[in-house]
């Protein structure tokens, strides 16, 4: 490889500020290497209007006709090209004011980005910024670096999907890797079916001109009369879903859906009990009263093959998903330095379960934890890190440990999931910001004329990993 002595020089050093971009599905967050906390945490959203001008930020929520919004990233991947690159611009000039020659550049990434993504993502930021140097990090690494745990799990619920991936000495093993959409758009579209099915009617708050609090179904509300297109109209529907989800949803102590019908009685009495009834007040001023039905939302989490869609579009848009990636790479095998692999060798077992059955969350962890080496399996269930908005949903990480602890009883499982809500939102930045602060990180960077000279393949597979 060609030596960067002379780029290490001038990136390495606590003087340097490298700049952290962390792009997701739902917010996008830009900030310092060395900071607790990213400078920026913008939706990953967008307006066009008629001109195909484009406004970022808190521009989304300002209602105006012919203005679609738009979506920047699905699964973590950029499927905007042009709108992410103006977007980041924005930010990098006109927000950070970032001076390009003096700043290297990390970005993080899902582990089912591929070679050709990748290629693109890289050689797109050298030919429209003027970055020094970059750094591609897979999430999980930044937020194994961010627990200061090298040998360890991830478990990210996030908006778009949930992935769990076992990283051992800061490395993810690609192979070893899951991901199903049974994630934080998975919960809006149950809530929505579920209000569906009551025949209970919301609107966005930017509709309402006035309103009085009532119990529905009784209302006293007008609305305003705005002219907006749909897709503004569902951003701003889907917003009210997500403060439902953020507020009213609880992951129940156990399973609901049992086969047991006396038992499923039981348990619903049981949630339905006055101790479990919350009021949510809808945008119109009409407060909804729930009790069982916000532990059966939460509950799809853990089993999404029992709770199905009223409408035969949503259960099509979800379809049974075990969470197997088809993930090619060279290093995606872990070879244990206490003994030699034999190639006649009986090869792990795989879970008992049906695989091409939906996994809920338990069950895509104890597939992980079942597929890596022997060797590795103590140090992983001891260390299962918990992070994404979707794990804040009250008593998750006790069910989860419930669940886990019976379908591995000769292992010892250990969740590490952050207190902070902050912190847990924002834990991939901040596993980026760790990670590009370090003394030794210096030798990382890759500036553009040792890509340009080395070539994509030996940066993206060996520097990149």
């Amino acid at each position: 490889m060609s030596n960067s002595g002379n780029s290490n020089s001038v990136y390495g050093g606590d003087e340097i500020n490298a700049i952290v971009l962390d792009p997701g599905s739902f917010r996008t967050r830009i900030g310092y290497a060395g900071d607790d906390f990213p400078k920026i945490i913008t939706p990953s959203y967008y307006t066009e209007s008629v001109d195909k001008k484009r406004r970022f930020d808190d521009a989304i929520d300002y209602p105006k006709a012919n203005q679609q919004v738009k979506p920047i990233l699905k699964d973590s991947v950029i499927t905007d090209w042009d709108a992410a690159l103006e977007q980041y611009q924005y930010y990098f000039d006109d927000i950070l004011k970032i001076d390009y020659q003096e700043q290297p550049l990390l970005i993080t990434e899902p582990v089912w980005n591929d070679m050709e993504y990748r290629q693109n993502l890289v050689e797109t930021f050298y030919e429209k910024f003027d970055f020094p140097a970059l750094y591609l990090a897979k999430s999980p690494t930044c937020v194994s670096f961010q627990q200061g745990r090298p040998n360890c799990i991830v478990v990210d619920i996030g908006h778009d999907s949930v992935s769990v991936v076992p990283v051992v000495d800061g490395m993810c093993l690609l192979k070893n890797a899951v991901r199903t959409h049974y994630g934080g758009h998975y919960l809006d579209d149950q809530i929505e079916d579920m209000l569906k099915v009551k025949g209970i009617q919301y609107e966005g708050k930017y509709k309402i001109k006035s309103k009085v609090p009532m119990v529905y179904p009784d209302s006293n509300y007008t609305l305003k009369d705005v002219e907006v297109t749909q897709s503004f109209d569902e951003y701003q529907r889907r917003k009210v879903l997500h403060e439902f989800k953020e507020t009213l949803l609880q992951v129940p102590e156990k399973k609901l859906n049992v086969n047991n019908p006396q038992q499923n009685n039981a348990l619903k009495e049981f949630y339905s009990q006055d101790t479990y009834k919350r009021l949510f007040e809808l945008p119109t001023g009409q407060s909804i009263e729930l009790s069982n039905e916000r532990f059966k939302l939460a509950d799809s989490l853990f089993d999404p093959l029992n709770y199905k869609f009223s409408t035969e579009e949503l259960n099509k848009k979800y379809p049974s998903d075990n969470g197997e990636l088809s993930i090619k790479g060279p290093y995606d095998d872990y070879r244990p330095l206490k003994r030699a692999r034999k190639p006649e060798s009986t090869p792990t077992p795989a879970p008992t379960e049906d695989s091409s059955r939906a996994r809920g969350l338990s069950q895509l962890i104890t597939h992980v934890i079942s597929s890596v080496d022997i060797d590795l399996r103590t140090s992983v269930a001891h260390n299962i890190i918990v992070t994404g908005g979707v794990s804040l949903i009250p008593q998750l990480t006790e069910r989860l440990y419930t669940e886990l602890s019976n379908s591995n009883p000769g292992l010892k499982i250990r969740l590490h999931a952050i207190g902070n809500t902050n912190e847990r939102l924002n834990q991939t930045w901040i596993g980026g910001s760790v990670l590009a602060s370090l003394g030794t990180f210096h030798q990382m960077w890759v500036s553009k004329e040792e890509y340009k000279e080395v070539g994509p393949d030996r940066i993206l597979t060996q520097r990149f990993r």
